[in-house]
């Protein structure tokens, strides 16, 4: 049975914006405190090296793209040891709205024998640093379509 953190914002931008921002990866050392570093192609079927920090410490880990359709989700599969013990499937969904507010959903779901153990961790340190990154993308994005605007 899986399992699932998942943290919501609203970020005043297009989906376009907020998409270019979240595929910027050499640029997420400058604004987020939760994925590090991030290489690799983001094309399904990739493989990604991505170094990460819950609160908890430093994991480096390198899944496998398995979501990429621009403007509107991205996400990767990873695993602990064999997909059986502990597997996470990370998303980041878009939803853009009619008036150009996007909806960023970020999701993981955990599962195989492990996650119950790991689960009170998951459900609070996780879920912190999800919402973390969210409003860092959020101020990330938006301060990005201010210096924009005010440039034009």
């Amino acid at each position: 049975m899986a399992r699932i953190v998942e943290s919501t914002i609203d970020i005043h931008a297009p989906a376009r914006d907020v998409w270019n921002v979240l595929l910027a990866f050499s640029t997420f050392p400058e604004w987020s405190r939760f994925i590090l570093a991030a290489e690799g192609h983001p094309a399904l079927g990739e493989r990604l090296a991505l170094s990460m920090n819950d609160g908890g410490g430093v994991m480096t880990f390198k899944p496998v793209v398995v979501a990429c359709e621009p403007q509107r989700e991205f996400g990767w599969r990873g695993t602990v040891g064999a997909s059986f013990l502990f597997s996470g499937e990370h998303r980041f969904i878009l939803e853009e709205r009619a008036d150009g507010i996007t909806r960023f959903v970020h999701r993981e779901s955990f599962s195989g024998w492990l996650v119950p153990l790991f689960w009170k961790t998951l459900n609070t340190r996780t879920r912190a640093a999800f919402a973390a990154f969210n409003i860092a993308l959020k101020e990330r994005v938006e301060a990005l379509n201010k210096a924009e605007a005010h440039s034009s």
